[in-house]
């Protein structure tokens, strides 16, 4: 942990934003089971990460950041909005329309591993024993999830396998944009990084709403409370407060610290899960959940390094490492 110790009133309001970091990072999958239950997918990106865009531009653009940004990182940008907003949502969304919460939070315990086989392909880290095997009963509980769900008879087990593999392919998708964004991180300071991804990310996700907006009439008159409630938490709470919290956390404590706590978000999405929805968990998902998250936290340790390979991030304190973290929730 960094100055910021327990023992001060800043180390208590620390404390409170990774908590906060934590329980909106777990429900992000339930809102979007809301969002998507009585919304159009096509729909959900472009609000969510457009309004949140705008929600952030005030605080950014009067500095000529997001200018700077386009103009030398032009092409990575592209990049990570494209992975973040139409990739990875069309993959999330419809997976979690498709799949139970239960298994939306524990496939996305799986991101930091996914980010780690990025980063070692991409040589910005090293493989490790620990991690290898942290690896490897990650993708034995994921395989325990999976057979779980195939045991169900009839056209529930098929959807819920066309779900997971949605999931993994937003997990992946996720991890791409984590590791394209951390060069974004290098080199400028978040908040204009996250307005501008958001911004271009909704641009990019426009076409494919605009073309299936024919087909919204009978969604939008009969969508409730519930799912509208869903779309606002998703944009202005997850997107916006709960990356914020991240950053936060990431000053005051070290990446490291963050990344484990993190680890209890898919507990709680699971408890969401059961309460709000009426989910079951089954046997199958609380043996390979508990492998799943207990790979997680064995890839996720960290390993002597030399800290020249992992720099910290435009404004960021050495200590806290943000761009060398392994993620947050979509």
């Amino acid at each position: 942990m960094t100055d910021d110790g327990v023992g001060s009133s800043s180390g208590w309001q620390s404390w409170w934003v990774l908590a906060a970091m934590v329980l909106i990072g777990s429900s992000t999958a339930t809102a979007a089971k809301f969002a998507v239950s009585g919304l159009p997918v096509a729909l959900v990106p472009v609000v969510r990460f457009g309004g949140a865009g705008f929600a952030l531009l005030p605080l950014v653009w009067g500095r000529g950041a997001i200018r700077r940004l386009i103009r030398e990182d032009g092409p990575t940008l592209l990049a990570a909005a494209l992975l973040c907003v139409p990739v990875n949502q069309g993959f999330f969304l419809n997976g979690a329309r498709l799949a139970p919460t239960t298994h939306v939070g524990l496939i996305y315990a799986t991101c930091p591993i996914f980010v780690l086989l990025l980063s070692v392909g991409l040589k910005q880290e090293r493989w490790h024993p620990t991690r290898v095997l942290g690896v490897l009963v990650c993708v034995v509980g994921a395989g325990v999830i999976a057979l779980g769900g195939m045991t169900q008879a009839g056209v529930q087990a098929k959807q819920l396998l066309v779900g997971d593999v949605l999931l993994v392919g937003a997990v992946v998708s996720w991890a791409g944009y984590v590791t394209v964004n951390k060069r974004l991180l290098m080199r400028h300071p978040a908040l204009p990084v996250l307005a501008a991804t958001f911004l271009i990310g909704a641009a990019l996700s426009l076409p494919l709403a605009l073309a299936t907006a024919p087909r919204w009439a009978g969604r939008l008159a009969g969508a409730g409370w519930p799912a509208w409630i869903g779309l606002i938490y998703l944009t202005l709470v997850a997107s916006v407060l709960g990356l914020a919290c991240q950053n936060l956390a990431l000053r005051r404590f070290d990446a490291s610290h963050v990344a484990a706590v993190g680890n209890l978000s898919p507990a709680l999405t699971i408890l969401w899960g059961v309460w709000l929805l009426g989910e079951t968990v089954t046997p199958a998902l609380v043996v390979g959940g508990l492998l799943t998250v207990g790979g997680v936290a064995l890839a996720s340790r960290p390993i002597p390094a030399n800290p020249a390979s992992c720099p910290a991030p435009h404004g960021v304190p050495g200590p806290a490492r943000a761009a060398c973290s392994p993620g947050a929730a979509p």
